[in-house]
């Protein structure tokens, strides 16, 4: 990254809380006010103090401190005592009547705060109900570091305490926290009512939640007894059933994989209607986005189908991971993230069959993740975080994907049983405390006899992953093959930290391709191995089943023998999508050319499989990509040549659903006919449009999975007429992943008029919640004018922007500003963009300091499509003249 803004700023020194004081116990009382937007709050800390000191020092913001009082011995009145405030670390300091000696003391605040519209902290959420009038709610999100915003508080992970909770509302709301009512009394004017709480297990302030509104419920107990509960508001519950029926096998499943029970009596799983994150795991009331959690069995495709159970399972796993046993430091956030990422395709894999989640697994985790790690804007899995304030940009690829990915090459390197011991062991010696990454490896190596630490260090403390380059030769019955590792990194360069791995390899062959042939542990930067019993011409591949985070370059020879088994699926599925993600990786790094690719895609004419050809799906939108840059006629040809491709499979596809096939069919028909309607097939083009007349004028439904590719039809190509239509169809329905899809196809319109209309419509008249803003960007990449305007939009909106999500820190500003460039394919606007953001005056240096990586990935993104370009425009117009096109 160039250095921005003054180079010669000093950075904020960052610090902790000191540790010479602990909270065991906090009782919070708070009374929301939904109509101002305000809350009044009465808080009592029981306080360890561990050596002498005359000052406490606690976390606070946006809160208005009315009074601080000190409890020194049980039975004293309160003292008033004097603080300051520190407004760049949120630390409010207490200053005590005299030096107090180790004791427990009690400290007392009564104070104001807000609630806000920014998604975090206690903040206040709204809908409308079912006459149309504006309703709202409040709710929490305190992960990371906004438990500070609803009460003063040690907010950081380490601080484990135990909560007692009361809210006071008005008689008709609902109010829900971590734990069970105990009480319900009127409040002295009859007016309200005060909630009172059972007190929670010992946790850290980050998981303590709340909500306030008029909510309905359905609910449900699982065979361990635990009450389940999903809360929506008015209108809605009935589409909880679905993830409230999946939240009850996953609690009696949990409890039985981990051996160690869910220790509260109930849980909570809430629909939210603005919602920052996907959804978060408060212990006992777990808080969704609504699109994340509910369900209609009519409307709701199958992919979202298959989130909502992620999601469900994710959360539900941080009841061990993450609530029970907690990281010590944000560094190890992986430790929930990775944890929950992978326990959440455990479950679903163990009891959804129908969604096949281990292929989506290697297209939305695996390769999700080697596609940030690529970049050499990437972090290690363990990354050092000095201020929390910045941490939202790291819940990201490498918090999730590819710490799930590493932890399922560790799973299948050691055998589930013996991760699973590993893990049972971890849980239980850290339950209701915190750990580091180290506690996990020694846990791990405990239950399998090996080194895990000397195995593992290498893939979460190193930035990156390998790429594994391999050649063979035939010795007699055996194959030998030369393998060499290097740092994987997109843009085909040199690795300045020549970093090593131990790279787990399994080697599978031609003659028994679904079973694991051999296994070697790849220590040095070059090493032989020995794979015994190849005949001579036999294909050999490693990493089986695609399990291990790695890529692999095979040479010519080795690739070209593996073609017939992956043209007749001989090849298995897994290894099919591992080969093709593979070369299409390798197309940016420049040694693979888009012609090799095409040869391989070529010979999945036969494909059967959704996530196949989604990886094909991907190549072929970087040829596209590459001749819309080049010409129009060179992009007229390329298109004639996804259309060749992708024809016959369309052809025999159809748009109606068969009877008999599973859930992956749909989901490919849909995925094939957008890419022939995006090449101008018209007879495709011609279909969406009466699918979509037939659904506006006599009703038919359209099919969940093939609506999106629909809506994109009528977008693109429907003029303003269209637009219209998509536009009506937003405001008037009432289910989430509709109004998604119908702005993310309104986005994609080739007019700028229209788009113009789009974006004032969902940012200047917010017509569009803030949560879901960004997916007005993500269709805007597809033409030269979208790219433009949302570029420009973006940098004349910076201000309000960073208004409307709370700062430069926010994931949702991060997101839009890399939608707003990544798509661009030019030295010259990989320049343009990073200076706009050195030279922009409404940052300052502290927030350019935060959003130094977001910006290094988009740049690192831009100059990626134009070397792909550069390195591919002689080969692209050879491929297309021998293609006679």
């Amino acid at each position: 990254m160039a250095t921005c803004g003054n180079p010669n700023a000093p950075a904020v020194k960052f610090e902790r809380l000191p540790t010479f004081a602990e909270p065991t116990h906090y009782d919070v009382r708070l009374s929301p006010c939904l109509n101002q937007f305000s809350f009044e709050g009465l808080s009592t800390v029981d306080v360890t103090i561990k050596e002498a000191t005359d000052v406490l020092k606690v976390h606070a913001q946006s809160l208005l401190i009315q009074s601080v009082s000190l409890v020194a011995n049980p039975g004293d009145a309160p003292k008033k005592c004097d603080t300051s405030y520190d407004d760049k670390l949120n630390i409010l300091s207490i200053k005590l009547p005299s030096v107090v000696q180790p004791q427990k003391v009690q400290l007392i605040f009564q104070f104001v705060g807000e609630l806000n519209d920014k998604m975090r902290g206690f903040y206040r959420s709204q809908y409308k109900d079912k006459s149309g009038s504006e309703k709202f709610l409040a709710s929490t999100q305190f992960e990371s570091t906004y438990a500070r915003y609803a009460f003063p508080c040690f907010d950081e992970p380490i601080y484990k305490a135990t909560f007692d909770i009361t809210l006071e509302v008005e008689n008709h709301l609902t109010a829900l926290s971590n734990m069970n009512v105990v009480s319900e009394t009127p409040s002295t004017d009859g007016k309200r009512k005060i909630v009172k709480f059972a007190t929670t297990p010992k946790m850290s302030s980050y998981l303590v939640a709340f909500a306030v509104g008029e909510l309905e419920y359905i609910s449900a107990q699982t065979k361990s007894g635990v009450e389940m509960r999903v809360y929506t508001v008015p209108g809605k519950k009935e589409q909880g059933q679905y993830s409230l029926d999946l939240s009850v096998k996953c609690i009696d499943w949990y409890n039985e994989w981990f051996d160690i029970p869910y220790p509260l009596p109930k849980c909570d799983l809430i629909a939210i209607p603005d919602f920052s994150m996907g959804a978060m795991e408060n212990w006992g009331l777990v808080t969704y986005r609504e699109i994340a959690l509910l369900v209609d069995p009519g409307v709701t495709s199958t992919r979202q189908k298959s989130r909502v159970a992620l999601v469900v399972a994710h959360e539900l796993a941080h009841l061990w991971f993450g609530n029970l046993v907690t990281m010590k430091w944000w560094t190890d956030l992986w430790l929930k993230e990775g944890f929950a990422s992978f326990m959440e395709y455990m479950f679903v894999g163990a009891n959804c069959p129908e969604f096949k989640i281990w292929l989506h697994f290697l297209n939305d985790e695996l390769a999700s993740g080697m596609s940030l790690d690529g970049l050499r804007n990437s972090h290690p899995i363990e990354v050092e975080i000095d201020n929390p304030n910045e941490l939202d940009e790291i819940y990201d690829s490498i918090t999730y994907a590819k710490s799930n990915s590493v932890n399922r090459m560790l799973c299948y390197y050691l055998s589930e049983p013996v991760f699973q011991k590993g893990l049972r062991l971890y849980l239980k010696k850290f339950q209701y405390s915190n750990a580091v990454t180290q506690d996990l490896w020694t846990a791990l190596s405990e239950a399998s006899g090996q080194n895990v630490n000397e195995l593992m260090s290498g893939w979460t403390q190193q930035m990156g992953f390998p790429v594994l380059n391999v050649s063979q030769r035939q010795d007699g019955n055996n194959r030998i093959l030369t393998v060499q590792q290097r740092r994987f990194i997109s843009d085909g360069g040199e690795d300045p930290k020549n970093s090593l791995w131990q790279v787990p390899i399994t080697v599978s062959v031609g003659s028994s391709p679904n079973d694991v042939k051999a296994r070697f542990l790849l220590k040095e930067r070059q090493q032989e191995f020995v794979v015994e019993g190849v005949a001579p011409g036999e294909w050999v591949k490693l990493n089986s089943g695609t399990t291990g985070f790695y890529r692999v370059e095979y040479s010519d020879e080795m690739l070209t023998a593996m073609l017939p088994d992956i043209a007749s699926r001989k090849m298995p599925v897994l290894d099919r999508f591992g080969l093709i993600n593979d070369l299409s990786a390798l197309l940016n790094t420049g040694r693979v050319s888009i012609a090799q690719f095409v040869q391989v895609a070529a010979s999945s004419a036969n494909e059967d499989e959704y996530v196949v050809w989604g990886a094909i799906d991907e190549g072929m939108s970087k040829l596209l990509m590459c001749a819309r840059e080049m010409s129009d006629d060179t992009l007229k040809s390329a298109k004639q040549l996804v259309i060749k491709m992708f024809e016959k499979t369309g052809a025999e596809l159809g748009f109606a659903e068969q009877s008999g096939e599973d859930s992956q069919k749909m989901m490919l028909r849909a995925l094939v006919q957008a890419r022939l309607a995006r090449a101008g097939h018209q007879p495709t083009i011609e279909k969406f449009n009466q699918l979509f007349n037939d659904f506006l004028e006599k009703g038919t439904p359209i099919h969940p999975d093939i609506r999106l590719a629909t809506f994109g039809v009528v977008a693109r190509c429907g003029g303003k007429e269209g637009f219209d239509k998509l536009m009506n169809l937003r405001e008037t329905t009432t289910f989430q992943e509709i109004e998604r899809q119908a702005m993310i196809a309104m986005s994609q319109t080739p007019e700028q008029p229209l788009l113009a209309q789009l974006f004032e419509y969902g940012f200047e008249k917010n017509k569009v919640r803030p949560q879901d803003q960004l997916y007005l960007f993500v269709g805007t990449g597809s033409t030269h004018m979208g790219q433009q305007y949302a570029w420009k939009y973006f940098c004349e909106h910076i201000k309000e922007f960073l208004e409307k999500y709370g700062g430069a820190n926010s994931s949702l500003f991060q997101r839009c500003l890399k939608f707003a460039g990544e798509s661009f394919g030019s030295e010259q606007r990989a320049v343009e963009f990073q200076d706009y953001f050195c030279n922009c005056k409404e940052l300052n240096d502290t927030d350019r300091q935060t959003l130094a990586r977001p910006i290094g990935q988009t740049v690192e993104a831009i100059r990626l499509n134009a070397r792909l370009l550069e390195s591919n425009r002689s080969v692209i117009e050879t491929l297309l003249k021998q293609s006679n096109l």
